[in-house]
């Protein structure tokens, strides 16, 4: 765009432009164009802030696992973004004291924890399983992250999950409560209910034409079609562009001779053992190396370095192993212990190590030798990257060119297809939830159906699809939304009417039957006096309907068994009577005649699983308390984003 300015400034208006932007920005400083919003945090805790970007990431990260559940069925439009603005939000606070407070505590994790974490991470395997350095290191530059940053995110992630396990599983059930919860969810009642059928009245009931034009006229908005466009659009893809570069076999070749560490099978991995000597509060600089030379000396005069380990490692993780870390590879360990252990011969005990935790000494007890890939199996893939190399500077140059022209030429599409070989593709019609392929993206959706591209019919601004795909649109037709006719919908007024009109007289079945039930008439009797109605008798029934019992009260419709469990027991010989409509709008009229007690002795096994779950909800509440106790003792200050940050 500045560009343009540049080669048609020429006229007293244009100058007269650039003079307005030359005052504006002497009175108010470049400044207030530049830093944006006045607070750079979107939450601050203790002091500690949550920076714009971090929110950014954990808001698209919470849309990705919405879209990930919902699948097909999800629209932006069905959430109120302000709540998913401050629940995302909460949990970076939640988390954020949950650190805090560790750090208080000197909770850390240890390296072999952590190793061990990193290794059964699946997004970090290769096509053999294993733990992979290079996919690990793809895996985080495909998310913007750096090793250390991830690390340690997945250290304090590890860290608040031991807290929270240790809170949970810390409290306990008393016998008394046990029992007595054991007796409540295994007592059983002796039911029966009177069930009448909606589809026997639904055959009776029928809605004349003044009924259906009166809901029609009611709720004209219920009938209204979806509103819809089709666009047509460019589509800018970095791999189109690759594919048209040729690459000879002698480049490939040198690139494979060249990069042979990207194509390794199984890179090389060793297994090591160590001994830890921390350097922390309590342990200076002086005392660690003192206490680690100690350990050397016991070595060299014959001591066992896996016994040595479990006595004296203060690596929780690994001491109890002997000092055992497993098979890593390049990349995952601290810098220096790295160096150190890949510098060992099988067998081989090094010189103390300081690393960031402490001094260590590190035993190599197995090495797993790097295998390469024979070319002709990566032969596509190399071909594939130095492609993608080639044309990435074209892609950038093309895609500079894409959002100039379609933004200086908004009224079509054709001087930008014309000018980067771009065919314009038409979609078919589609509405706001969008269709199928390229339509499923809600950027796509959103850009269809922005004031810009639906109201001025001017080109969209270019939507990243992915950093390598981009597209610009416009609109091609729009069909607004529209009244449906009667003729259309009448079926399905009918349907509702003749539903609420049978609802209404089953219920009033209901309330007859129970009037007559709780005068002690026969429920037969009474089930042969009403129009679809039966009489079942369940007998004895249990919460779940998984223990042994009659074939009547394993069928029990689920929400008439619930429902069963809320009545009041019967008194004086009397039954007690409820009612309820089932969701497919059957009426029922529950009676229960008794109440069994279930027994706890000789329940031993029963017993134990009962108080589990009560420690476990319990231990459950406990860490919300802890969770709640952090959040008011903590100094919080949040600024929640404005729609479009």
């Amino acid at each position: 765009m500045l560009q343009y300015i540049r080669d048609h400034a020429q006229g007293v208006v244009v100058w007269t432009i650039v003079g307005l932007i030359i005052i504006t920005f002497a009175l108010f400083g470049l400044s207030s164009y530049l830093s944006g919003s006045s607070s750079s945090f979107v939450a601050s805790i203790n002091g500690t802030e949550i920076d714009a970007n971090e929110y950014r990431r954990e808001y698209q990260n919470y849309q990705a696992r919405l879209q990930q559940m919902l699948g097909k069925n999800y629209r932006a439009d069905l959430f109120n973004s302000e709540m998913m603005k401050r629940e995302v939000i909460n949990g970076l606070i939640t988390r954020e004291l949950v650190t805090q407070y560790l750090e208080d505590q000197d909770y850390f994790i240890s390296a072999g924890r952590l190793v061990a974490e990193l290794h059964n991470i699946n997004a970090f395997k290769g096509e053999d399983d294993q733990f992979s350095k290079e996919r690990y290191r793809e895996v985080l530059s495909q998310q913007g992250m750096s090793r250390a940053f991830f690390e340690r995110q997945l250290a304090r992630d590890i860290a608040a999950r031991y807290l929270q396990n240790g809170v949970t599983q810390s409290d306990f059930a008393t016998a008394h409560e046990t029992e007595s919860a054991y007796r409540l969810d295994n007592q059983q009642r002796d039911i029966g209910y009177l069930i009448i059928d909606k589809q026997t009245y639904l055959k009776t009931v029928q809605a004349d034409d003044s009924e259906v034009q009166a809901y029609y006229d009611a709720n004209k908005s219920a009938f209204m079609t979806q509103e819809k466009l089709s666009i047509e659009y460019v589509e800018l893809k970095l791999e189109d562009i690759a594919k048209r570069y040729e690459i000879d076999e002698e480049t490939i070749k040198d690139h494979y001779a060249a990069h042979r560490a990207s194509y390794l099978d199984n890179p090389e991995q060793r297994k090591v053992r160590h001994i830890l000597i921390k350097v922390d509060d309590k342990t200076d600089e002086q005392s660690a190396l003192k206490k680690i030379k100690t350990m050397q000396e016991l070595l060299q005069n014959g001591a066992d370095f896996a016994d040595l380990a479990k006595k004296a490692s203060q690596d929780p993780g690994s001491a109890r192993q002997g000092g055992d870390l497993g098979f890593f590879g390049r990349g995952v360990m601290d810098k220096a212990f790295e160096k150190a252990a890949f510098s060992l011969k099988k067998g081989e005990i090094s010189q103390p190590v300081r690393s960031t935790f402490g001094y260590h000494l590190i035993k190599l007890d197995e090495v797993k030798a790097e295998k390469l890939k024979p070319l002709k199996q990566v032969r596509e893939q190399i071909k594939k990257e130095l492609q993608v190399q080639q044309a990435e500077q074209e892609f950038y140059t093309d895609a500079d060119h894409l959002n100039n022209i379609s933004y200086e030429q908004p009224d079509s599409l054709a001087p930008v297809a014309e000018k980067l070989d771009l065919e314009i593709k038409v979609s078919p019609l589609f509405g706001r939830a969008g269709g199928q392929g390229l339509l499923a993206n809600q950027k796509i959706i959103s850009a269809a159906f922005s004031d810009e591209v639906l109201n001025t019919g001017r080109n969209s601004d270019m939507v990243e699809i992915g950093d390598t795909h981009l597209v610009v649109l416009r609109r091609k037709e729009y069909k607004p939304s529209e009244q449906k006719p009667l003729a259309q919908v009448k079926a399905q007024i009918q349907t509702k009417l003749k539903d609420k009109a049978a609802r209404t007289a089953i219920q009033q079945q209901v309330d007859a039957a129970l009037a007559r039930l709780k005068q002690a008439e026969k429920p037969e009797t009474v089930a042969k006096a009403i129009k679809g109605a039966k009489w079942q008798r369940s007998g004895y029934i249990t919460r779940t309907g998984t223990k042994e019992q009659s074939d009547k009260a394993k069928q029990l419709n689920q929400s008439i068994r619930q429902y069963s469990y809320t009545l009041s027991h019967p008194r004086d010989m009397q039954v007690n009577w409820g009612k309820l409509n089932l969701p497919n709008g059957d009426g029922v009229v529950v009676g229960l005649f008794a109440v069994k007690q279930a027994e706890a002795k000789d329940k031993t096994a029963q017993l134990q699983q009962q108080s589990q779950r009560i420690a476990q909800s319990q231990g459950s509440d406990v860490y919300a308390q802890l969770l709640e106790q952090l959040r008011q003792q903590a100094d919080i200050r949040i600024n929640l984003p404005q729609d479009g940050e």
